[in-house]
């Protein structure tokens, strides 16, 4: 079985759709499957590299850096489906797999494979642009109907990353049968509790409790919120840190946010952090939190829980398919600093239920979203999809 996967950027570049990507590829690769990956050859990447088995051929793009624009960078590759013919031509692909609507030159894979006669997927990494702020709401429900909509209309299955994505997604007027929910995935044997120091020591946080939140800094993660909820936190827990791990255009007004709330001391800012640091971060906070308003199924929750952590995370989402409320940590309503404080203090005020909702997070993680199981699932999706093919005239 050969599977072509699509998208405009990939490894190196960090992101959670680059990261699924990379997981991916390589445990199907494992699995028997063969796969290539199709993405941009960003300056300083090679045309052609090998990964742990994986092909990842990258074509020429131009990349446009916008300060604030969200993903960085926007690619633009206006030969792409010439490259992606080309490479079909070598390979014969089974299966093309498009794991991103927001790259136009790259959403052509659609119209390449209908054109080919080839089973075309698509995986929703992202939900319908609403809730977040007014105008992305505006204009990214513009785009969506004008364009991102199509490869979905296209595809002969679209691999949903979560329940609530495969609803709402559905709500474009695609039909909700052809959408398989499977999950992100996760290395579990990667994360793991520590009693290492070095960023406690670095950051200034010692052995005082730590609150961890790690994702980009923009305003779907509703930093603001949870920084609300601090000083309701600190009333009872005056020793609480709050680590905020991540970059992003909202930064500098929430370090402002900060300093007018005289949080200073107890809210702390990292910015990047290397994988290594990142996952010592994780294994060594004591409760994760996660308070955005806009989700779809975050990675972060699912690092926090391999690591062994109670999570505490809003209603956005897909959060609730991870965090059982009361088994492996709390979901509050979003937009609520006061339900926030809650349910942190609880946990807090209890360090066997801290414990034990960590050792529930760690069983979780093992059972549901380890990458082999997610591979395998993905896999089952590609070999149904082939035997109806075959079998349809």
């Amino acid at each position: 079985m050969r599977i072509c996967l699509v998208n405009a950027l990939f490894h190196p570049f960090s992101g959670g759709v680059e990261k699924h990507m990379y997981e991916l590829s390589r445990e199907l690769v494992k699995q028997g499957v063969d796969v290539t990956i199709v993405t941009a050859r960003l300056s300083g990447l090679p045309a052609y590299e090998e990964i742990d088995g994986v092909r990842v051929h990258r074509v020429p793009c131009l990349e446009i850096r916008v300060p604030g624009l969200y993903p960085p960078p926007y690619i633009v590759s206006p030969l792409f489906s010439f490259y992606l013919r080309k490479l079909d031509k070598q390979y014969n692909f089974d299966i093309i797999h498009l794991q991103n609507r927001f790259f136009p030159d790259f959403d052509t894979a659609a119209i390449y494979a209908r054109l080919a006669k080839k089973p075309f997927m698509m995986t929703i990494h992202n939900a319908r642009p609403v809730g977040i702020a007014p105008q992305i709401t505006v204009f990214g429900l513009a785009y969506d109907w004008l364009i991102g909509r199509w490869p979905f209309a296209l595809a002969d299955r679209i691999i949903a990353v979560s329940e609530w994505v495969r609803g709402d997604i559905a709500k474009y007027w695609i039909n909700k049968d052809k959408i398989i929910p499977v999950h992100n995935g996760i290395n579990v044997k990667d994360f793991r509790p520590t009693d290492a120091m070095r960023v406690r020591t670095q950051y200034g946080i010692g052995k005082d409790p730590m609150l961890l939140f790690v994702g980009r800094m923009i305003t779907q993660k509703g930093i603001p919120y949870l920084i609300d909820a601090m000083p309701a936190v600190l009333e009872k827990h005056p020793d609480v840190k709050l680590f905020l791990v991540g970059r992003g255009n909202a930064l500098p007004g929430l370090k402002k946010k900060v300093a007018q709330m005289g949080l200073e001391k107890s809210v702390l800012f990292s910015g990047y952090l290397s994988e290594e640091q990142l996952k010592e971060t994780y294994g060594t906070c004591d409760i994760f939190v996660l308070p955005s308003v806009w989700e779809v199924l975050p990675i972060a929750i699912l690092e926090a829980m391999s690591s062994a952590k109670p999570v505490v995370c809003t209603t956005a989402g897909g959060n609730r398919e991870l965090v059982r409320d009361g088994v492996n940590g709390y979901v509050v309503p979003m937009r609520d600093p006061g339900a926030l404080a809650a349910k942190i203090n609880e946990l807090l005020s209890d360090k066997v239920k801290m414990a034990e909702m960590g050792r529930q997070s760690r069983a979780i993680a093992e059972a549901e979203f380890d990458w082999k199981l997610i591979a395998a699932k993905t896999k089952k999706v590609y070999e149904d999809l082939l035997r109806q093919k075959r079998r349809t005239p």
